[in-house]
């Protein structure tokens, strides 16, 4: 078995090099890795990804249209079978369904993120992710917030295309922005924050959260920054 062959192409079943498989972890950080023989265990698959021990694992396989289901460490998987290229591999002693425009998909941890659900469900970032309830309206799941898999019943979410802007306000001032994450020196230059000034995101209690040089942000509808001089600097 080999990785990362410069014939083993995302995807592609048979090649020169052999079966190549697509192996991602819960972060979606994807490795290829190649297999001599077409039937390959969960194990196997475990194995080649690096955990040790195999016990610990468990091994996800997203089908051909889009849903998931666990293999077993014992589980024999045809590669010659169109669609049986990619996998998730991480720890882990269960899994949690979901289920996502109607695909049903299982993950391995308890809670998990609004991208990590659109990244499931194949959207790009031009999506976003609503959670469909029972008793009230659907809720949007914004890319960072957390959701739990722990609740009574199966957890349901859909997909839709989302607005392309939203408001954020910088001091008084509103601010018609695309949805996306952005960095700290990008939110600096559209709000043309004076240089050597703080710029700081205002919390839902009030307070102010300093953004450092590099940050990444997902910005949000209604966001509210503001800048101000460093401490020990008059303004």
């Amino acid at each position: 078995m080999q990785t990362n062959t410069e014939n083993a192409k995302p995807g592609s079943g048979l090649n020169n090099a052999g079966w190549t498989i697509n192996v991602l972890n819960e972060h979606f950080n994807q490795r290829e890795f190649v297999f001599d023989d077409p039937k390959v265990t969960g194990r196997q698959i475990a194995h080649e990804a690096g955990f040790r021990p195999t016990d610990e694992a468990i091994v996800l396989q997203q089908l051909k249209d889009g849903s998931m289901e666990e293999i077993r460490l014992e589980e024999l998987v045809d590669l010659k079978v169109a669609g049986t290229e990619r996998f998730f591999v991480m720890t882990g002693d269960r899994t949690y369904r979901l289920i996502v425009d109607g695909l049903r998909l299982e993950w391995p941890r308890a809670q998990l993120t609004g991208e990590a659900i659109r990244k499931l469900a194949g959207r790009d970032d031009e999506f976003e992710v609503l959670q469909e309830l029972e008793d009230t309206p659907d809720r949007v799941i914004e890319e960072d917030e957390l959701v739990s898999l722990q609740g009574g019943g199966t957890e349901k979410f859909k997909t839709r295309r989302a607005g392309h802007l939203i408001t954020v306000f910088f001091g008084e001032q509103p601010y018609e922005m695309p949805r996306g994450v952005y960095s700290t020196e990008q939110l600096r230059t559209e709000f043309k924050v004076e240089a050597g000034y703080v710029l700081a995101l205002i919390t839902a209690d009030g307070s102010f959260d300093e953004l450092k040089a590099g940050q990444k942000l997902c910005l949000k509808n209604g966001m509210k920054f503001v800048s101000y001089a460093p401490c020990g600097q008059s303004s």
